[in-house]
């Protein structure tokens, strides 16, 4: 297996870990520059691996999480930050300002299926999910949401 990182300014980059020796080293197995995820955090569907970037003043991406070639770049100026989460095969956008964005998890482009005002409020924190039910904090409370 492969472990991916990135850095808001650097990039994305996959290693895999390898012994040499009596030596430990990190091989890279794929990097790319056109993309790097900002304040939040990655999920992987099917060897696709689906984030938020701050470019284009922040935009949803797709990279094959095999050899790290960018499938698709969402619109721009979605939000400033995004928390995004994985269930099945949907995406779960949270904006920061409390828009809460569901979409297929798609190889070929960005496939919003519905978009939810959630919050009046800031949302920082990562949603939570637990079978039909999704758990949104903001800046001042935690309120739950149903989906079918």
């Amino acid at each position: 297996g492969s472990t991916i990182i990135d850095s808001a300014d650097t990039g994305v980059r996959a290693f895999k870990p390898a012994r040499r020796g009596n030596t430990w080293v990190a091989e890279t197995i794929w990097e790319t520059k056109d993309v790097s995820m900002y304040l939040s955090n990655p999920v992987v569907i099917a060897d696709t691996l689906f984030g938020f970037s701050k470019r284009n003043s922040g935009q949803f991406f797709a990279i094959d999480a095999r050899d790290g070639k960018v499938l698709w770049l969402g619109p721009p100026r979605e939000a400033t930050n995004a928390a995004v989460v994985k269930a099945n095969n949907l995406l779960f956008f949270l904006n920061d300002d409390g828009e809460l964005i569901v979409a297929r998890a798609s190889r070929d482009s960005f496939q919003s299926v519905a978009r939810y005002t959630v919050s009046e409020t800031a949302t920082w924190a990562q949603p939570a999910i637990s079978g039909k039910r999704i758990f949104i904090k903001d800046t001042g409370s935690l309120t739950l949401w149903t989906v079918d």
